[in-house]
């Protein structure tokens, strides 16, 4: 059976319709999941599988390990629009990234020769740049998912939902109105906590907010929300501190208002994205004081 590994965002569920629609609606092996987390997901993917088939692997940069790891599989497509190069080629493996491309599913769509209105959403809610409603809408319905479900639920939810939008019908959008209002809530919650709470810095001549939390959430929100009551910011960074398996776990977010790459940051703490929108998840609490220190010494 084919397998699909894909990002947990509207880029990458709507690349995983994509595929769902060149297959003709054929049922396939779908696991969601972050950059950060990627490795682990192509480990467990092959759990007491013999038979691996073709595995494709949509809107993530891959590092060594990563790529080792999907190399079990018997043959890989990877699509992706992240910046990046990759550290090991190898000949059953097909990487195929276009880092001028608004969206992975604008490569995608150009991969399987499908022309679809999706992908204009697709760009719209990667660039953060969202025109239409149905593009509001559907980023929406997933961060009101991402916030309800966790696990395997979430999975399920995202995979029945890339099959409904197979039909480029966003009216099926309209099923969600209940989750949504209820996400809208709490948006509006974690507005006034990033209101309260965001501490604001000077380093460096840069101008850079800084804002803490242990729950899961909606960066654009983040950045939105500065961006509108605050103005522009050169650095905008979310520390999500979480325990896993006992352990203290930061997952750092980075975004931009202007022309500062984040990218570089981002790969000071071991992850990666895109220069103006980037990640990385560290095994340790990241302090304030810490990330200060690395911004003095990057930029």
């Amino acid at each position: 059976m084919l397998t699909v590994i894909t990002h947990m965002d509207a880029d990458g569920l709507i690349s995983l319709t994509l595929l769902l629609k060149k297959l003709g609606g054929a049922r396939i092996r779908a696991y969601f999941t972050s950059p950060v987390q990627l490795r682990d997901t192509i480990c467990h993917s092959v759990n007491k599988r013999t038979n691996l088939g073709k595995l494709y692997i949509f809107d993530m940069a891959g590092e060594r390990r990563a790529i080792y790891a999907a190399a079990i599989y018997d043959h890989v497509v990877w699509i992706d629009h992240h910046r990046w190069t990759p550290e090991i080629t190898l000949p059953h493996m097909e990487i195929v990234i276009d880092p001028e491309a608004r969206s992975a599913a604008t490569v995608v769509a150009r991969y399987l020769g499908i022309e679809t209105p999706l992908v204009k959403i697709a760009e719209q809610i990667d660039t953060n740049h969202v025109e239409d409603d149905e593009a509001e809408m559907l980023r929406n319905v997933i961060g009101a998912l991402r916030w309800k479900f966790y696990g395997r639920e979430l999975s399920i939810k995202l995979y029945h939902l890339a099959e409904e939008l197979m039909g480029e019908d966003l009216f099926v959008l309209r099923n969600y109105s209940d989750i949504v209002s209820e996400y809208s809530v709490w948006v509006e919650y974690l507005r006034e906590k990033v209101k309260k709470e965001t501490k604001i810095f000077m380093e460096k001549g840069m101008r850079i907010a800084i804002f803490e939390t242990t729950e899961s959430v909606p960066v654009y929100i983040i950045s939105n929300d500065l961006q509108e009551r605050e103005g522009s910011f050169d650095l905008i960074i979310v520390l999500i501190h979480k325990m896993v398996k006992s352990q203290p776990v930061t997952k750092i977010e980075f975004r931009t208002h202007t022309d500062v790459d984040v990218l570089r940051i981002a790969k000071f703490y071991g992850g990666g994205g895109h220069i103006k929108a980037s990640g990385a998840s560290v095994s340790d609490i990241v302090t304030i004081p810490e990330i200060l220190k690395a911004i003095d010494l990057l930029y």
